[in-house]
């Protein structure tokens, strides 16, 4: 997937996310949810939800060769498992020098990944040239602040800017310099949806049990079949706290 893509200007007409503002979790709404889970980041009624995990990276000659959790886990003496966190499971001492070179990639998925999730998820839309891609509002570069007056997609803690484009654009989005990946993304069908919160290291994917099944399969992901209602937070991972 080379190349850019330029969206032009954001929707106006914001309909066709209104149910996800509907179906997400509020954070911290006195419900006995601790902490973030999944449904904050993704709607609820999904028959099922996965994290992607964003790797580390090693400096191997010209190469940034990647590293995943559960090889760190396991030089760090940490446990892999589904709800794991990067800063435990890393569990640095005090001023020694990681065997990696570069932490995981933080609110956005990399182009590796994005293009191995394009890929398995293509074959269950019926709609792959009509999906919404969504940038989170608050980047702080010119390209967006040029769409002030345009309206946003409004969901606990976040607002994004939402564009209408094919599914190939999730690894191309460009508008003038500025190249990011989606931070939400969802064909028009809504057979699937896919989030890449600002704060993680990590994308999130809800959909049905034949998709997430086959995105478990795929060797060139790291990924993990988790409930709707797990903590995807530090505090989440408790095995290694």
């Amino acid at each position: 997937m080379e190349g850019h893509w330029d969206p032009g200007d954001p929707l106006r007409d914001l309909s066709p996310g209104r149910w996800i503002e509907e179906r997400l979790w509020a954070w911290g709404d006195g419900s006995g949810r601790d902490g973030v889970p999944i449904g904050c980041l993704l709607p609820e009624g999904f028959e099922a939800y996965a994290r992607l995990l964003h790797p580390a990276r090693r400096q191997r000659g010209r190469d940034l060769e990647p590293v995943r959790w559960s090889q760190m886990a396991s030089r760090t003496g940490r446990t892999a498992h589904p709800l794991m966190q990067f800063p435990r499971i890393a569990n640095l001492p005090l001023n020694e020098f990681p065997d990696w070179d570069m932490p995981p990639s933080e609110g956005e998925i990399p182009a590796a990944e994005a293009e191995r999730l394009v890929a398995n998820l293509r074959p269950f839309t019926s709609t792959p040239d009509r999906c919404y891609l969504a940038l989170w509002e608050g980047f702080g570069v010119p390209e967006l602040r040029a769409f002030d007056a345009f309206p946003r997609l409004r969901v606990p803690h976040r607002a994004y800017f939402v564009f209408l484009g094919p599914i190939d654009a999730v690894a191309t989005l460009t508008l003038g310099d500025f190249h990011q990946r989606p931070n939400l993304w969802w064909p028009e069908d809504r057979a699937w949806c896919v989030a890449t919160d600002i704060d993680l290291f990590e994308t999130d994917i809800a959909g049905t049990d034949a998709c997430i099944q086959r995105l478990l399969a795929d060797p060139d992901l790291e990924i993990y079949r988790v409930a709707v209602d797990a903590r995807i937070d530090i505090d989440g991972d408790v095995i290694n706290a």
